[in-house]
């Protein structure tokens, strides 16, 4: 539960249409299947092909827009706690780090919207993981006004990593052809359950699209990967129903958590936060359940299927 991963397995229509296509691996990627996936990606968002672009996994998209965008030097805000890659690209790339702190209320955590435009005024680049990762917030939460005010505030770009966007139900997609700095990046690895095929994508105007996409080719992403995200894109029920199983679970654990004294805040993510002062890290970890530490007396718990939640509940009641 430590990862974020979906809890079920991929059914089987996608594992199916994987095996069938084993037999070609002794070939490179098909432009056509690669086509057709980034026809059924456009499709799913609702915009044009020329809008997306197929990466291997959300962390590839992101390192190549910091790669491709930036300079070292460019500032990047971003809003504390993050996704730990955002750090590691923004050291890595010789870029300087603009943080912006989420504050702790009672069952979220929230941005000083007003604060983070004030320093937007001064960077190149902004990224807002939304829902944020780890706390599970929401930030702009599909705002227009937000997205168009911060697009004019950075002096280059604003990138929106949705990565939870189907457990959210709300985007900031619908607003790329008004807003040409802005990209988002979105990954199949969550909702769909497909984390080990590395899957992911990005959305902007056409513009930066083929900015981004200028250094790849259609043989990046493997034959397996691209035959299960064209047959999961092309059933998108199964998705559906998992993620509502998912929110289901969610406010079930998170109410539960709540009455046995925990300190839980909600998500519009597939995790939840707890703030403890023990080190629920290794005390869950007797129990053969993985749990990440995120932050000082911090932890995510991703939230497991129904019949796991009650061993998960039973293992955070031991107090040893």
């Amino acid at each position: 539960m430590h990862l974020n991963e979906c809890p079920y397995s991929p059914p089987d229509f996608i594992i199916e249409n994987v095996v069938k296509i084993l037999k070609k691996c002794n070939q490179y990627p098909s432009k056509t299947l690669f086509d057709q996936f980034r026809e059924l990606i456009a499709d799913y968002v609702g915009v044009d092909i020329d809008n997306v672009y197929p990466f291997t996994g959300a962390d590839s998209a992101l390192r190549t827009i910091f790669s491709v965008l930036a300079k070292p030097e460019d500032k990047v805000l971003y809003v504390e706690p993050t996704f730990a890659m955002v750090k590691v690209y923004i050291t890595n790339l010789g870029l300087k780090p603009v943080a912006i702190q989420s504050i702790e209320d009672d069952e979220w955590w929230y941005v000083s919207i007003d604060e983070l435009l004030s320093k937007a005024h001064n960077v190149d680049i902004a990224i807002i993981i939304d829902p944020n990762n780890p706390t599970g917030s929401p930030i702009a939460k599909g705002d227009k006004e937000f997205v168009k005010t911060l697009a004019k505030s950075v002096s280059k770009y604003i990138v929106f990593d949705e990565a939870y966007y189907e457990f959210a139900g709300y985007t900031v997609v619908k607003y790329i052809d008004e807003v040409p700095n802005f990209v988002v990046v979105r990954s199949l690895s969550k909702a769909f359950c497909l984390a080990g095929f590395r899957l992911g994508y990005i959305v902007g105007n056409k513009e930066v699209i083929a900015k981004l996409s200028s250094i790849h080719t259609s043989f990046d992403i493997p034959t397996p990967c691209l035959a299960a995200g064209v047959a999961a894109l092309q059933n998108k029920g199964y998705m559906e129903k998992i993620v509502e199983e998912v929110k289901i679970v969610r406010e079930s654990l998170y109410e539960k958590l709540r009455k046995m004294g925990y300190r839980v805040f909600k998500s519009f993510t597939n995790f939840l936060l707890i703030k403890d002062k023990r080190d629920l890290e290794s005390s869950l970890r007797k129990h053969g359940i993985y749990i990440k530490k995120v932050g000082e007396e911090l932890y995510r718990i991703t939230v497991p299927p129904i019949n796991i939640m009650d061993k998960l509940l039973e293992a955070l009641g031991d107090k040893t």
